[in-house]
């Protein structure tokens, strides 16, 4: 008798449907010598998923495929139909309540899950694959909570997110915008900075952080990582339970399981298989990447580094002729064109089946693009790492294209959370990699907690954040300069999160030593009355209270005033385009560069810092000035117009709910805009579209978008 495979013997065998044809036993006897091996189940569950790739080639020996599914508990896979009467118990048992009869877990899912049923609060740390938001929904199905707070790293998640439990919103209200107001019983989905500043909550029963490692992450982001750990203090202050989620974590701070009374939970259990190969040829040079692209034929990502990069992937692929013809985008690229510009890149690579992603993208035309690579239309997905973040996405091919992150290289950490994109459960049993690069150095993640563990290098802004009770006594000293300065008062500090609370003294001092010029500059109430009286609030903002490292495309606070005051009195997206590439020493090279400062200064500027420093500038100028007996202003009416874009404020957020605002404003008059976000979504959602003068890409929005309410 021949001798079992070698694991080299069987992963050859399972390249091709005709290596496992040429002897399936053989295949089916190797996989089942690892799987009954201590040590070795974790290479057996690899080889199974691979095999099951090929489960027509097996036969009629493919029921051992899911007795070999039950052992290496990979029950999703499994054929209930082909079990014996003992592998079917395990089977059914399970099965998570309340979710029909489709849903069956994996064997540490189902773990996760008894584990969160007995009322434990989990920290999981596991692939991208392993099914993690599947959990998420069965807590929800359960029943058992009333209100439940989800917490996703992006906007672009807080979509897809709501899309995906759509489906208990006959229980539930899903909430995601911070002017809804809750029901009886709610799910919150809201990122870091809403859960912040949101104002309604109830008593919060149950909360999910996805992406959770981003809790550590200061040197990447530390506002949002202010915003992240101040989230998770506030909900942690009903003492409700919580699943925190992530990939790739070995290490969390000692003590912080037993201080927060929870179960850190690593694994490497995976439900896809995954080929890492490196690109044919040597050099980072584009001919070698469109050598690579040309031999893909299913859904693939391509990662880059910045939206820059994006765009130069895909005019090459265009000048290539790499793709495929995709005519029912033709009408989505024609709006884009109308809407933007006709010669963005994002709208001419959507014909031939070309997709892109990134964070200056409006949210609706991100969720769209996702969803056509999703429907397959598009075969090609240039992104960057906003993608990567938890977007759920089915392809088959990952290509790293760069090893860098905006100016920093990549690390094990970041470069397994891209690499674990490729593959999705029962669409694509193995994913491939493709890099041009070696991977980084393997190294032990650990992912700090710097709200319990309050070190010297966390900020001020979170501290200020948190209660007495809460602090270290280091922390209480460094606290301390707050609580006996006199300016300003600490309450006032913390109402404005995020907002270093030394810089906001230092502008209290200013504004006060300056009172008596100052103030004729500052006393306005709603809209500035002139030019000059936004450039000096601007120009104050940009002085005392920006943070070097979130300049995002403005280079000062006259180049700030001017770029709002234009949205202002020009809210057409495609003219201020045009504008960009007036000629003149500031002029954009590219219509691509044009239009992406447009986006960039709607997203990252008017969409959400200049509305809330310049309420930061609002509250410490009337602590000042009034306290001096001097008029004083109130800017809260045109923070608030800066943050809708100058628009109607429910057209600027049904961007969120995938309508772009060129769109809402079309349909508009259908849907009772002037009251507020929960009117205008139930309007939208019994809207008659035959009444609307819509493109078919207008209405395939619409229609889309009321699908998911």
């Amino acid at each position: 008798m021949a001798g079992t495979l070698t694991i080299d013997e069987l992963r050859q065998r399972l390249r091709s449907p005709e290596g496992v044809e040429a002897d399936p036993f053989a295949v089916l006897k190797a996989i089942a010598a690892l799987v009954n091996v201590e040590g070795s189940q974790g290479i057996g569950r690899d080889m199974l998923l691979r095999a099951l790739e090929w489960r027509q080639q097996f036969g009629a020996t493919a029921g051992v495929l899911d007795s070999l599914a039950r052992a290496t508990g990979l029950f999703p896979y499994a054929n209930p139909d082909l079990l014996s009467l003992r592998d079917l118990l395990a089977y059914e048992y399970h099965r998570p309540e309340n979710l029909g009869d489709q849903i069956v877990f994996h064997r540490e899912q189902a773990d996760v899950y008894r584990r969160l049923l007995a009322g434990e609060s989990v920290i999981l740390s596991a692939p991208t694959s392993f099914g993690k938001s599947r959990v998420v929904d069965a807590m929800i199905a359960s029943g058992r909570y009333d209100n439940i707070v989800v917490v996703v790293p992006t906007l672009a998640l807080i979509d897809e997110t709501r899309r995906r439990l759509s489906s208990f919103s006959d229980t539930y209200k899903i909430v995601t915008h911070i002017s809804q107001s809750p029901a009886k019983k709610n799910v919150f989905v809201f990122t870091a900075e809403r859960v912040v500043a949101y104002e309604k909550f109830p008593k919060i029963d149950f909360f999910v952080i996805d992406e959770f490692y981003k809790i550590g992450a200061m040197e990447e982001d530390e506002s949002r990582t202010v915003a992240l750990n101040e989230a998770f203090y506030r909900l942690l202050r009903d003492r409700g339970q919580f699943y925190l989620l992530g990939p790739n974590i070995q290490r969390i701070p000692a003590g912080l399981e037993d201080a927060y009374r929870c179960f850190f939970y690593p694994t490497k259990f995976a439900t896809v298989a995954v080929d890492t190969i490196r690109a044919p040829g040597a050099g980072r040079n584009t001919e070698r990447l469109l050598s690579v692209l040309k031999s893909l034929s299913e859904p693939t990502l391509i990662y880059c580094s910045s939206p820059g990069r994006v765009n130069d992937v895909a005019r090459a692929m265009l000048e290539a002729g790499i793709g495929v013809d995709s005519p029912s985008l033709q009408d989505a690229s024609a709006w884009i064109a109308k809407s933007y510009h006709p010669d963005w890149v994002f709208g001419s690579a959507l014909p031939r089946g070309i997709g892109i992603h990134h964070g200056r993208l409006p949210r609706s035309l991100a969720q769209f693009v996702v969803r056509a690579f999703n429907d397959e239309r598009i075969r090609f997905l240039i992104c960057t790492s906003t993608l990567i973040e938890g977007v759920n996405t089915k392809a088959k091919n990952v290509v790293i294209w760069d090893n860098t992150i905006a100016n920093r290289p990549l690390d094990f950490f970041t470069f397994n959370n891209i690499r674990g994109r490729s593959g999705r459960m029962f669409q694509h049993f193995v994913g491939r990699v493709f890099l041009f690069e070696d991977p980084p150095e393997e190294q032990l993640p650990f992912v700090d907690f710097p709200l319990f563990t309050q070190d010297s290098a966390t900020p001020e802004t979170l501290l200020i954040q948190l209660d007495q009770v809460d602090l270290t006594d280091k922390s209480k000293e460094r606290m301390k300069k707050f609580s006996d300065q006199a300016i300003l008062p600490i309450e006032l500090l913390r109402m404005n999160h995020s907002v270093d609370p030394q810089a906001q003294i230092q502008l209290a001092r200013y504004i006060q030593t300056n009172a008596e010029t100052v103030w004729p500059r500052l006393a306005w109430n709603g809209f500035p009355g002139s030019y000059n009286q936004l450039k000096f609030a601007c120009e104050l903002i940009w002085e005392h209270l920006v943070d070097a490292r979130r300049k995002q495309g403005v280079f000062s606070g006259s180049q700030l005033t001017l770029k709002t005051w234009q949205l202002y009195q020009t809210a057409n997206t495609a003219k201020r385009v045009l504008a960009e590439l007036q000629p003149g020493k500031y002029a954009a090279k590219t219509p691509d560069e044009a239009v992406e400062r447009v986006l960039q200064f709607e997203r990252s500027w008017a969409g959400f810092e200049l509305p809330r420093l310049l309420m930061a500038l609002s509250s410490i100028q009337r602590e000042v000035l009034s306290r001096m007996g001097l008029p004083f202003g109130d800017y809260t009416a045109f923070a608030s117009q800066a943050e809708s874009l100058f628009r109607a404020p429910v057209v600027a957020a049904l961007d969120e709910y995938g309508i772009p605002i060129q769109v809402a404003e079309k349909i508009q008059a259908f849907l009772r805009t002037k009251e507020n976000l929960d009117v205008a979504l139930e309007s939208l959602k019994s809207l008659n579209t035959s009444r609307l003068k819509l493109s078919p890409f207008e209405m395939e929005l619409v229609r889309d978008a009321q699908v998911a309410l």
